[in-house]
């Protein structure tokens, strides 16, 4: 699961009636000098908003905040440190001891996740073997680019200490009872006591938004969550065997009301906020069990590459999908609903 401001603002102008936008009082003395009298208008004056001076001004001075702003920031780029990798391992794996007190255990794995667990946490040699395999399959062939910066991996063997970190560290309780993403922080949080499928499952995250940065969160999480169950045939390969998602989405296909719902077709457009609606277990349900059908047909990833590569040509993807698989979503859910009838 990964964990989910801009600021506007409008230029405001002060015109001179020496632009001729607006009309100018003249001192008592001028008008003595000048015997001409002006008539009054016979109508009202245009909006001065309307006026080709006001519309020039405005734009040049839009463009002149634009171009302050530009400025500032190519200085403040200008004046900050290229980012260092090493340091940033550095530094967070001297945060992490500090945060999991003595005897916590850290590592580097992959280039730049800092795997982190207290001296309680018994499974930190299983899960760095773990991360090793799972990265290695992940860059074969199947994402991309890789992130670019440090992220934390922290584990946690049992609910209390995950549950204890997420008050001490973040200030509210843990977003899930299995882990969490946290883009901001570049942290990956676990509860690794019901299983490391959270940390394979995690791992996903990071490298989607390193490869797809706007991927719809329906592929996202439905990627990240075959691998949940990982299978690894041989090195460079992973795979995902059914879970406990499964029956969620048996008893949607098996009721009236639900049975639409649990349809691939709803994926395609799917808004990411909707996928978090009141029928987020079933939509993960959904997504993780499409995936894991189109990842055993060979197709998954090809599909991947190609709607990353044509995001803003096609943003549902669908076009794309009919193009690489050869059917569109909706001709591809009765082979779906077949496949899925047998698991």
């Amino acid at each position: 699961m990964a964990r989910p401001l801009a600021t506007s603002f409008l230029p405001r102008l002060g015109l001179a009636c020496a632009l001729g936008i607006a009309a100018c009082s003249t001192t008592p003395q001028a008008a003595s000098r000048n015997p001409l009298r002006v008539a009054p208008p016979t109508r009202e004056p245009p909006p001065l908003e309307s006026s080709p001076s006001f519309a020039a001004l405005r734009d040049a001075a839009a463009l002149g905040e634009a171009g302050a702003a530009d400025a500032a920031a190519r200085a403040e780029i200008a004046a900050t440190p290229p980012y260092d990798l090493a340091a940033d391992l550095t530094a967070r794996g001297v945060d992490a001891k500090r945060r999991l007190g003595a005897g916590a255990a850290t590592a580097v794995v992959g280039d730049v996740f800092l795997l982190a667990g207290p001296r309680s946490f018994g499974g930190f040699a299983s899960s760095r073997s773990l991360t090793a395999r799972a990265l290695s399959a992940f860059y074969n062939d199947r994402f991309g680019r890789r992130p670019g910066e440090a992220i934390t991996v922290y584990l946690f063997g049992d609910a209390q200490s995950y549950s204890a970190f997420c008050k001490a560290a973040i200030h509210e309780e843990c977003i899930s009872i299995y882990g969490f993403y946290w883009p901001s922080e570049r942290w990956m949080v676990m509860n690794a006591g019901l299983g490391l499928g959270t940390l394979t499952h995690e791992l996903v995250h990071p490298l989607v938004e390193a490869d797809f940065p706007d991927a719809p969160t329906w592929l996202n999480e439905g990627i990240a969550s075959i691998f949940e169950a990982p299978t690894f045939p041989k090195p460079g390969e992973i795979h995902g065997v059914k879970n406990w998602r499964l029956p969620r989405l048996q008893a949607a296909l098996g009721g009236r009301s639900t049975r639409a719902k649990a349809m691939p077709r709803t994926l395609f457009g799917m808004a990411d906020d909707v996928f978090r609606d009141d029928d987020e277990a079933l939509h993960y349900a959904l997504a993780r069990y499409f995936c894991q059908w189109l990842d055993e047909r060979g197709e998954l990833w090809p599909f991947y590459r190609a709607y990353r590569d044509e995001r803003r040509a096609d943003p549902t993807g669908a076009a794309t999908f009919k193009r690489v698989v050869g059917t569109t979503p909706e001709e591809a859910e009765a082979p779906f609903l077949a496949w899925l009838s047998r698991l």
